[in-house]
């Protein structure tokens, strides 16, 4: 870090070049939250009680989580008084804390109206667990994500990176600059809740739903998943992931293996569906199949047969060589900076790109030592007649979602959470993720649908009238592939030079691997991450899409980014986004990199955690987490326990309840938790406190319960309610928006009647 008193925020190339952001935090995700802003230009303060030691950090990631800030020492009371002159307020206290700082929206309204004030709780704004120490392995526990991680034994694994931590970083900056882009309108400021609950929703939302009136499946926990999906060891002991999320791809595979027959083996009879239950005939007749093949041959054979194929597979490397790779460096993936103490440190450049904006370019903190009676002069705003009462910052914005799979289509629900209305694009096929259904609805709840032919003229003019009329447009097709449809980026800048295009893609922009097609698995593989979970065993590969979500919520803070630098400009742009800068920025502190640095932690098969004291443990009842980080919460722990320093802890809670448990170490100041079940999860007190889920009905399955929002708006005083839709179920009510006639309606569906067209019929015959 560096100790200056130079001017500090972006250049005026940046987005958010003059915002001024105040940092009151401790946790990863609020400082992850600032960092994010200050890469895109936003001068960020963090409040500090003590400076830094300029010494080795304690958490490596430190320094990439502080680059591009200010550390400024100030007390309770000058902390308030840098709100009059801020435009953002990241506060990442517990509920107690944030009520003892004074800290509160309400608190602090009237010193400054035009404030984006963006709580981000540990864990929650209430509940059991709301006023424990943050810790990733605790919030893993409460949030379902260590219940679902790949096992040999039904337990809970720790995952060896904190994506949900980071994710929640994400969210949070996401969430500040939509507050500031609903300022522009209003002048007024916005009040967000972002929870490590919602980043853990956002992480988990394809996975936790559960049937209210009938059974519905339920994806296993076995590390060897299901045969189109999972991990294979070739004949030289290398591994490598297939990732054939649909039925077309994995017959794409099977061709390329010049092994259909597989299709008709006796116990898969011709039927998908025969391989979509973990441990069925069908699958381990599969596995088997596959997995004798696959031995036959070096992993190089497979990635090449695959490659050519145009097959969605990937080998297994070490976080090292993914740091070293060409994907990376396409994609200019790795910066280096100087500090102080530490000298080189390599660590993850900015995730998001720009067509027309620059990002700032990463430098080590700035330690202000001294006090400064006025970090910024105070803030006088002019307040408009609008009240934003009731009102989420994007209500007005229009996007057109013509994307498909996940982490696309997550960026227009992300956007749509902030209150945007999206209407979602789908050719007449549907989006191939609806072969997941419950996922599809959950993801796209918040949607309207449309279904148009791209590839007729009809269909392409329509499109361009909803863009004409729309401020973003996501996509993930193909490069080169809305040129060929006649709606490239030039013609959409001409047609509606304010829209803001978001392209997200699997490998970035440049490079050999440009046009390849990618899923998450495939960059968990590629990274080293799913190396670092399976340790000395076999690598394994998180179920969750950390990958997906995460560049989704990059995205969508892309698009925001681009939507508030409009403002000023009147211009809109194009934004990057990918899976492969997401998973360089997902292990930011793992691949942050300097001399003599320890090495990052890895797992094992069923893995419980780094330490004795920082694990899962089994009681007589249940699984409980605890965060006794360090020598002495490790010694505090065995105090609370009542055993010595050669009694096995482990053994030690097998003789309790983990009520029992709980209750012992709560005594005695040792954070811990329950780890929430996969069965039954979305009744979970906890997480219903916090309204985590609601109910959604679909015409097949009837009532589920999923995931509800990934952010909470303080203005809002009524849920939107969620739906399930068919392919083009709205599409004549939106193009009767545009003022489209029956006929030429007609002409765009070509005879495709919808549900609510097909149900009148059948009603009146």
């Amino acid at each position: 870090m560096t100790s200056t008193s130079e001017s500090h925020g972006g250049n005026s190339d940046c987005p958010l070049n003059g915002i001024r952001v105040l940092e009151v935090s401790t946790t990863r995700a609020a400082r992850i939250a600032g960092q994010l802003l200050a890469d895109l230009g936003a001068d960020v303060v963090r409040a500090v009680d003590v400076l830094p030691d300029p010494a080795i950090p304690a958490n490596p990631g430190e320094v990439w989580w502080d680059r591009g800030k200010r550390l400024v020492p100030l007390r309770s009371e000058e902390i308030r008084n840098a709100i009059g002159g801020a435009d953002v307020l990241f506060v990442d206290h517990t509920p107690t804390g944030l009520t003892a700082s004074h800290l509160r929206a309400e608190d602090i309204q009237a010193r400054n109206p035009g404030l984006t004030h963006v709580w981000m709780p540990p864990y929650a704004a209430s509940g059991r667990w709301a006023e424990l120490d943050e810790d990733p392995l605790l919030l893993d526990a409460v949030g379902g994500v260590a219940g679902r991680y790949p096992c040999v034994e039904d337990r809970p694994v720790a995952p060896v990176v904190a994506t949900t931590s980071l994710l929640h970083g994400a969210l949070g900056a996401g969430a500040a600059v939509a507050g500031l882009v609903g300022r522009t309108r209003t002048g007024a400021g916005h009040t967000a809740v972002v929870s490590g609950v919602h980043a853990a929703a956002t992480q988990m939302a394809t996975m936790m739903i559960e049937g209210v009136d009938q059974p519905v499946f339920s994806p296993g926990r076995s590390v060897r998943s299901l045969p189109f999906w999972r991990m294979y060891q070739a004949s030289d002991g290398q591994w490598f992931f297939l990732a054939t999320l649909t039925p077309d791809l994995f017959f794409r595979a099977l061709e390329a293996l010049d092994r259909m027959d597989i299709l008709v083996l006796p116990e898969v009879g011709g039927e998908f569906t025969n391989l979509m239950v973990v441990g069925s005939p069908g699958v381990q007749a599969v596995e088997h199949e596959l997995e004798s093949l696959f031995a036959t041959e070096p992993c190089s054979h497979w990635i090449s047969t695959f490659a050519a194929a145009d097959v969605p597979c990937a080998p297994v490397r070490t976080r090292a060589e993914w740091a070293v790779s060409d994907i990376v460096a396409a994609n200019h993936g790795m910066t280096t900076i100087e500090h102080d103490v530490l000298g080189e440190v390599t660590m993850p450049d900015v995730p998001i790109a720009f067509s027309r904006s620059r990002v700032q370019t990463p430098r080590a903190a700035v330690v202000e030592r001294s006090r400064t009676p006025e970090i910024w002069p105070r803030r006088t705003r002019t307040m408009d007649a609008a009240d934003p009462s009731g009102q989420r910052p994007l209500e007005g914005i229009r996007v057109i979602d013509a994307a498909t799979f996940l982490a696309a289509p997550l960026v227009a629900s992300l956007l749509a959470d902030h209150g945007a209305e999206v209407i979602k694009v789908e050719p007449r096929d549907g989006d191939p993720y609806r072969a997941f259904t419950l996922s599809f609805i959950s993801v796209n709840q918040y949607k309207r649908g449309v279904v148009l032919d791209l590839g007729t003229d009809p269909g392409r003019e329509t499109l361009l009238d909803l863009v004409r009329r729309a401020d973003v447009l996501v996509e993930n097709l193909r490069p080169g592939r809305l040129d060929k449809l006649g709606v490239g980026p030039e013609v959409l800048r001409r047609e509606r030079p304010e829209l803001v295009q978001c392209t997200v893609s699997a490998y970035g922009r440049a490079g050999a691997y440009a046009t390849a097609p990618g899923f998450d698995p495939v960059f968990q593989s590629l990274s080293g991450m799913a190396a670092a979970q399976g340790g000395d065993s076999q690598p394994l590969a998180a179920p969750m899409p950390a990958h997906d979500t995460c560049t989704g919520a990059l995205g969508a803070l892309g698009v925001l980014a681009a939507l508030y630098e409009r403002g000023t400009t009147g211009v809109g742009q194009q934004v990057w986004a990918s899976l492969a800068s997401t998973s360089i920025f997902l292990q930011g502190s793992e691949l942050t990199g300097y001399a003599g640095r320890p090495e990052p932690q890895r797992g094992g098969v069923d893995y419980p955690g780094p330490a004795e004291g920082h694990r899962f443990y089994a009681c007589t009842d249940g699984w409980m987490a605890v965060a006794a980080v360090g020598t002495d919460r490790t010694a505090t722990l065995r105090r609370a326990l009542g055993i010595g320093d050669l009694t096995d802890i482990e053994s030690a809670l097998t003789t309790h309840t983990v009520e029992e448990a709980l209750v012992l170490l709560s005594e005695h100041g040792v954070p811990a938790c329950r780890v929430l079940e996969q069965q039954g999860a979305l009744e979970d007190p906890f997480l219903q406190e916090n309204r985590f889920s609601h109910v959604v009905t679909d015409p097949q399955f009837g009532r589920l319960r999923m995931v509800r929002t990934f952010v909470e708006w303080g203005s809002e005083d009524k849920d939107s309610p969620g739906r399930s839709f068919t392919v083009g179920e709205d599409t004549r009510e939106v193009l009767a928006d545009l003022g489209y006639p029956e006929g030429r309606i007609d002409e765009i569906l070509g005879g495709r009647r919808t549900v609510q067209e097909q149900e009148t019929s059948v009603r009146t015959s």
